[in-house]
């Protein structure tokens, strides 16, 4: 897909509609998740614990929702890599010689952190956890929440 990617309505709702554009309220969604469900099986040891740590810290903050959990659960996996990565890089050292002969070259692990920490970036930025993507949004009072889920419901205050 070319150009600029897509906000949620979600997100320009939060944000108080800059744009004012008309909203899409036809958007896919799915109330925010109230406790954290167990980790999926293809988690490891580490990444099962970062799905409750850290799911616990995104449910508190009003940013995980049942549609995330995939996405969320790819985080984990990404996490539980880099620091299995930063594990070996504290082990063997930033530069290694292979077998005692040659040069010494970078430690092929900071590579997988490199990628690794890429790859959670770019999910972070996506559920605004970066400081620049949080700036954006405002967050939602648990009042403001419940409205927001009668708006789109469909739901119209009675004393309107």
């Amino acid at each position: 897909m070319r150009g600029k990617t897509p906000t949620p309505t979600t997100l320009k709702i939060m944000r108080g509609n800059p744009g004012r554009r008309p909203l899409n309220l036809d958007e896919p969604w799915s109330p925010l998740l109230k406790r954290m469900p167990p980790a999926p099986g293809f988690l490891d040891d580490e990444g099962k614990r970062v799905w409750s740590a850290e799911g616990r810290r995104f449910i508190k903050a009003g940013l995980l929702t049942a549609l995330d959990l995939t996405m969320f659960g790819t985080w984990c996996i990404w996490y539980s890599k880099r620091d299995i990565a930063s594990r070996a890089v504290n082990q063997s050292g930033l530069v290694v010689k292979a077998g005692g002969v040659g040069d010494p070259y970078i430690n092929p692990y900071m590579n997988v952190i490199s990628m690794c920490s890429k790859a959670m970036h770019q999910i972070e930025i996506e559920f605004g956890l970066s400081p620049a993507s949080r700036s954006k949004v405002r967050s939602l009072n648990p009042a403001q929440r419940d409205l927001f889920t009668d708006f789109l419901d469909g739901e119209e205050d009675a004393g309107s």
